[in-house]
Protein backbone atom coordinates (compact mmCIF):
# COMPACT_ATOMS: atom_id res chain seq x y z
CA UNK A 1 0.00 0.00 0.00
CA UNK A 2 3.09 2.28 0.76
CA UNK A 3 4.17 1.82 -2.26
CA UNK A 4 1.18 2.84 -4.07
CA UNK A 5 0.82 6.37 -2.17
CA UNK A 6 4.63 6.82 -3.03
CA UNK A 7 3.65 6.49 -6.47
CA UNK A 8 1.49 9.58 -6.06
CA UNK A 9 4.77 12.05 -5.43
CA UNK A 10 5.50 11.46 -9.35
CA UNK A 11 8.70 8.48 -7.63
CA UNK A 12 9.24 5.66 -9.66
CA UNK A 13 9.82 1.69 -8.92
CA UNK A 14 14.04 2.70 -8.07
CA UNK A 15 12.67 5.72 -5.55
CA UNK A 16 10.16 4.19 -4.00
CA UNK A 17 12.48 1.24 -3.23
CA UNK A 18 14.88 3.12 -2.26
CA UNK A 19 13.31 5.39 0.23
CA UNK A 20 12.08 2.53 1.90
CA UNK A 21 14.91 1.15 2.17
CA UNK A 22 16.32 3.77 4.00
CA UNK A 23 13.09 4.11 5.93
CA UNK A 24 13.91 0.75 7.45
CA UNK A 25 17.33 0.91 7.91
CA UNK A 26 18.11 4.55 8.71
CA UNK A 27 20.79 6.68 7.40
CA UNK A 28 23.41 4.70 4.62
CA UNK A 29 26.37 5.33 2.16
CA UNK A 30 25.84 5.58 -1.28
CA UNK A 31 28.01 2.15 -1.26
CA UNK A 32 26.11 0.37 1.50
CA UNK A 33 22.60 1.34 -0.51
CA UNK A 34 24.23 0.44 -3.73
CA UNK A 35 24.84 -3.25 -2.47
CA UNK A 36 21.67 -3.84 -0.86
CA UNK A 37 19.82 -2.84 -4.17
CA UNK A 38 21.73 -3.85 -6.25
CA UNK A 39 22.21 -0.49 -8.25
CA UNK A 40 25.08 0.56 -10.18
CA UNK A 41 26.80 3.68 -7.95
CA UNK A 42 26.63 6.16 -10.80
CA UNK A 43 22.97 5.41 -11.47
CA UNK A 44 22.17 5.20 -7.66
CA UNK A 45 23.84 8.56 -7.39
CA UNK A 46 21.35 9.79 -10.12
CA UNK A 47 18.31 8.40 -8.43
CA UNK A 48 19.55 10.32 -5.19
CA UNK A 49 19.77 13.43 -6.67
CA UNK A 50 15.98 13.85 -8.34
CA UNK A 51 14.83 12.04 -4.94
CA UNK A 52 16.80 15.24 -2.80
CA UNK A 53 15.09 17.41 -5.49
CA UNK A 54 12.02 15.75 -5.06
CA UNK A 55 12.16 16.02 -0.71
CA UNK A 56 11.96 12.65 -0.30
CA UNK A 57 15.58 11.92 0.54
CA UNK A 58 17.80 14.37 2.94
CA UNK A 59 21.57 14.16 2.91
CA UNK A 60 24.52 14.78 5.41
CA UNK A 61 28.20 15.16 5.51
CA UNK A 62 30.02 14.18 8.70
CA UNK A 63 34.01 13.27 8.95
CA UNK A 64 33.80 13.28 5.04
CA UNK A 65 31.09 10.63 4.89
CA UNK A 66 27.88 11.67 3.02
CA UNK A 67 25.39 10.05 4.19
CA UNK A 68 21.57 9.74 2.76
CA UNK A 69 18.52 8.88 4.82
CA UNK A 70 14.47 9.09 4.58
CA UNK A 71 12.34 12.14 5.24
CA UNK A 72 10.28 11.92 7.71
CA UNK A 73 6.59 10.52 7.09
CA UNK A 74 5.58 13.83 8.55
CA UNK A 75 7.55 15.49 5.91
CA UNK A 76 6.03 13.19 2.99
CA UNK A 77 2.32 14.25 4.68
CA UNK A 78 3.01 18.09 4.16
CA UNK A 79 4.42 17.25 0.19
CA UNK A 80 1.38 15.35 -0.29
CA UNK A 81 -0.55 18.66 0.76
CA UNK A 82 1.50 20.45 -1.41
CA UNK A 83 0.07 18.62 -4.48
CA UNK A 84 -3.40 18.62 -3.03
CA UNK A 85 -2.54 22.74 -2.92
CA UNK A 86 -1.42 22.94 -6.76
CA UNK A 87 -3.97 20.12 -7.97
CA UNK A 88 -6.83 22.93 -6.52
CA UNK A 89 -5.24 25.95 -8.00
CA UNK A 90 -5.02 24.07 -11.29
CA UNK A 91 -8.75 22.96 -11.33
CA UNK A 92 -9.58 26.57 -10.24
CA UNK A 93 -7.57 27.76 -13.71
CA UNK A 94 -9.06 25.19 -15.19
CA UNK A 95 -12.72 26.32 -14.05
CA UNK A 96 -11.77 30.05 -15.64
CA UNK A 97 -11.10 28.22 -19.28
CA UNK A 98 -14.51 26.37 -19.27
CA UNK A 99 -16.69 28.57 -20.83
CA UNK A 100 -14.13 28.99 -23.80
CA UNK A 101 -13.43 25.05 -23.89
CA UNK A 102 -17.94 24.64 -23.68
CA UNK A 103 -17.89 26.95 -26.54
CA UNK A 104 -15.48 25.00 -28.57
CA UNK A 105 -17.09 21.92 -27.56
CA UNK A 106 -20.64 22.74 -28.64
CA UNK A 107 -19.53 23.52 -31.86
CA UNK A 108 -18.60 20.45 -32.49
CA UNK A 109 -22.24 19.30 -31.81
CA UNK A 110 -23.21 21.19 -35.18
CA UNK A 111 -22.61 18.01 -37.12
CA UNK A 112 -25.30 15.50 -36.15
CA UNK A 113 -23.72 12.37 -34.32
CA UNK A 114 -25.86 8.49 -34.30
CA UNK A 115 -25.04 5.91 -32.10
CA UNK A 116 -27.34 3.08 -32.57
CA UNK A 117 -27.69 -0.18 -29.67
CA UNK A 118 -29.50 -3.45 -30.46
CA UNK A 119 -30.59 -5.64 -27.77
CA UNK A 120 -31.56 -5.58 -23.93
CA UNK A 121 -27.91 -4.80 -22.84
CA UNK A 122 -27.59 -2.43 -25.56
CA UNK A 123 -31.26 -0.40 -24.60
CA UNK A 124 -29.61 -0.65 -20.94
CA UNK A 125 -26.07 1.34 -22.44
CA UNK A 126 -28.70 3.92 -24.01
CA UNK A 127 -29.74 4.70 -20.63
CA UNK A 128 -26.72 4.84 -18.91
CA UNK A 129 -24.96 7.60 -21.79
CA UNK A 130 -27.29 9.71 -19.34
CA UNK A 131 -25.29 8.98 -16.14
CA UNK A 132 -21.78 10.03 -17.27
CA UNK A 133 -23.20 13.75 -16.87
CA UNK A 134 -23.93 15.64 -13.76
CA UNK A 135 -25.77 18.33 -12.39
CA UNK A 136 -28.26 18.67 -15.38
CA UNK A 137 -32.21 19.39 -16.72
CA UNK A 138 -33.38 16.24 -18.70
CA UNK A 139 -37.29 15.89 -20.14
CA UNK A 140 -38.61 12.14 -20.85
CA UNK A 141 -41.48 11.44 -23.06
CA UNK A 142 -41.76 8.05 -21.58
CA UNK A 143 -43.93 4.70 -21.81
CA UNK A 144 -43.18 3.65 -18.32
CA UNK A 145 -44.48 0.12 -18.11
CA UNK A 146 -42.91 -0.77 -21.69
CA UNK A 147 -39.35 0.51 -20.58
CA UNK A 148 -39.98 -1.72 -17.43
CA UNK A 149 -41.28 -4.78 -18.87
CA UNK A 150 -38.31 -4.33 -21.20
CA UNK A 151 -35.22 -3.66 -18.61
CA UNK A 152 -36.37 -4.50 -15.54
CA UNK A 153 -37.57 -2.98 -12.53
CA UNK A 154 -33.80 -3.65 -10.79
CA UNK A 155 -32.41 -1.62 -13.14
CA UNK A 156 -34.77 1.22 -13.30
CA UNK A 157 -34.15 1.21 -9.69
CA UNK A 158 -30.55 1.78 -10.29
CA UNK A 159 -30.64 4.15 -12.62
CA UNK A 160 -33.08 5.86 -10.54
CA UNK A 161 -30.59 6.07 -7.66
CA UNK A 162 -27.27 7.10 -9.94
CA UNK A 163 -29.58 9.35 -11.53
CA UNK A 164 -30.26 11.35 -7.69
CA UNK A 165 -26.95 11.11 -6.97
CA UNK A 166 -25.58 12.94 -10.11
CA UNK A 167 -28.30 15.35 -9.31
CA UNK A 168 -30.08 15.18 -12.70
CA UNK A 169 -33.41 16.65 -12.64
CA UNK A 170 -36.13 14.65 -14.75
CA UNK A 171 -39.83 15.85 -16.08
CA UNK A 172 -41.31 13.16 -17.11
CA UNK A 173 -44.32 12.81 -19.47
CA UNK A 174 -46.40 8.95 -19.03
CA UNK A 175 -49.30 8.12 -21.62
CA UNK A 176 -52.47 6.74 -19.30
CA UNK A 177 -52.10 3.64 -20.73
CA UNK A 178 -48.78 2.92 -19.61
CA UNK A 179 -49.44 4.32 -15.93
CA UNK A 180 -47.79 1.80 -13.33
CA UNK A 181 -48.67 1.71 -9.63
CA UNK A 182 -45.69 3.75 -7.86
CA UNK A 183 -46.55 1.29 -4.41
CA UNK A 184 -45.33 -1.48 -6.62
CA UNK A 185 -42.42 0.61 -8.13
CA UNK A 186 -41.27 3.20 -5.40
CA UNK A 187 -38.31 3.86 -7.15
CA UNK A 188 -40.44 6.02 -9.36
CA UNK A 189 -41.45 8.93 -7.23
CA UNK A 190 -41.42 12.34 -7.97
CA UNK A 191 -40.86 15.38 -5.67
CA UNK A 192 -37.65 17.37 -4.22
CA UNK A 193 -35.68 13.62 -3.03
CA UNK A 194 -36.60 12.02 -6.57
CA UNK A 195 -34.74 14.92 -8.46
CA UNK A 196 -38.41 14.70 -10.48
CA UNK A 197 -41.30 15.50 -11.48
CA UNK A 198 -44.25 13.15 -13.42
CA UNK A 199 -47.05 14.16 -14.88
CA UNK A 200 -49.66 12.28 -17.41
CA UNK A 201 -50.77 12.61 -20.77
CA UNK A 202 -54.24 13.16 -22.00
CA UNK A 203 -56.17 10.36 -22.59
CA UNK A 204 -55.57 9.90 -26.68
CA UNK A 205 -51.73 10.51 -26.71
CA UNK A 206 -50.36 6.97 -26.68
CA UNK A 207 -47.21 5.94 -27.47
CA UNK A 208 -44.59 3.08 -27.01
CA UNK A 209 -41.37 4.32 -28.32
CA UNK A 210 -40.09 6.97 -25.73
CA UNK A 211 -37.27 9.70 -25.71
CA UNK A 212 -34.94 10.96 -23.04
CA UNK A 213 -33.42 14.15 -23.44
CA UNK A 214 -30.73 15.94 -21.43
CA UNK A 215 -28.01 18.29 -22.65
CA UNK A 216 -27.47 18.17 -26.62
CA UNK A 217 -28.27 14.37 -26.79
CA UNK A 218 -31.84 12.49 -27.00
CA UNK A 219 -32.26 9.01 -26.46
CA UNK A 220 -34.98 6.87 -28.15
CA UNK A 221 -35.73 3.73 -27.04
CA UNK A 222 -38.38 0.61 -28.64
CA UNK A 223 -40.74 -1.48 -27.16
CA UNK A 224 -39.47 -5.14 -26.37
CA UNK A 225 -40.82 -6.51 -29.95
CA UNK A 226 -38.34 -4.74 -31.13
CA UNK A 227 -35.69 -3.75 -28.99
CA UNK A 228 -33.19 -1.15 -29.80
CA UNK A 229 -31.92 2.25 -29.08
CA UNK A 230 -30.33 4.96 -30.51
CA UNK A 231 -28.75 7.98 -29.46
CA UNK A 232 -28.65 11.35 -31.66
CA UNK A 233 -26.54 14.21 -30.56
CA UNK A 234 -27.99 17.46 -31.76
CA UNK A 235 -28.65 20.82 -30.74
CA UNK A 236 -31.54 21.28 -33.36
CA UNK A 237 -33.21 18.36 -32.13
CA UNK A 238 -33.41 18.30 -28.49
CA UNK A 239 -34.76 21.91 -28.69
CA UNK A 240 -37.95 21.02 -31.18
CA UNK A 241 -38.29 17.77 -28.44
CA UNK A 242 -38.44 20.60 -25.89
CA UNK A 243 -40.63 22.59 -27.55
CA UNK A 244 -43.50 19.50 -28.42
CA UNK A 245 -42.36 18.33 -24.68
CA UNK A 246 -43.35 21.72 -23.02
CA UNK A 247 -47.00 21.96 -24.84
CA UNK A 248 -47.77 18.23 -23.78
CA UNK A 249 -46.84 19.47 -20.31
CA UNK A 250 -49.03 22.08 -20.34
CA UNK A 251 -51.91 19.92 -21.13
CA UNK A 252 -50.98 16.69 -18.45
CA UNK A 253 -51.89 16.36 -14.93
CA UNK A 254 -49.89 15.66 -11.71
CA UNK A 255 -49.39 11.72 -11.06
CA UNK A 256 -50.41 11.25 -7.28
CA UNK A 257 -49.15 8.74 -5.12
CA UNK A 258 -48.73 8.25 -1.07
CA UNK A 259 -45.53 9.60 -0.12
CA UNK A 260 -45.56 6.45 2.68
CA UNK A 261 -44.90 3.93 -0.59
CA UNK A 262 -41.52 5.52 -1.42
CA UNK A 263 -40.44 5.66 2.13
CA UNK A 264 -38.46 2.70 2.21
CA UNK A 265 -36.90 3.78 -1.34
CA UNK A 266 -36.03 7.10 0.10
CA UNK A 267 -33.90 5.02 3.17
CA UNK A 268 -32.30 2.98 1.03
CA UNK A 269 -30.75 5.88 -0.91
CA UNK A 270 -29.61 7.91 2.16
CA UNK A 271 -28.09 4.87 3.84
CA UNK A 272 -26.33 4.18 0.23
CA UNK A 273 -25.04 8.12 0.35
CA UNK A 274 -23.73 7.78 3.81
CA UNK A 275 -21.59 4.89 2.77
CA UNK A 276 -20.42 7.18 -0.36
Amino acid sequence: MLEELLSSLELDRDEIGIYCELLDSGALTAGVLAKKLGLARPTLYGILQRMHDKGVVARSLKAGVRTFSAESPQKLSQLFQKRIEALENRHRQYKLLLPELEAKYTSQLIKPKFYLYEGVEGVQQVLKDMLTYRDAQTFAFWPIKSMIGMLSPDFFRYHNKERIRNNLFTRAIWPVEEVVAIKDHPYLGWGEDFKREIRVAPPGIDFTMGYWAYRNKAAFLSSRAESFGFIIESAELTDMLKAQFDVIWSIARPLPFDKKDVDGFLRELQQGQKRT
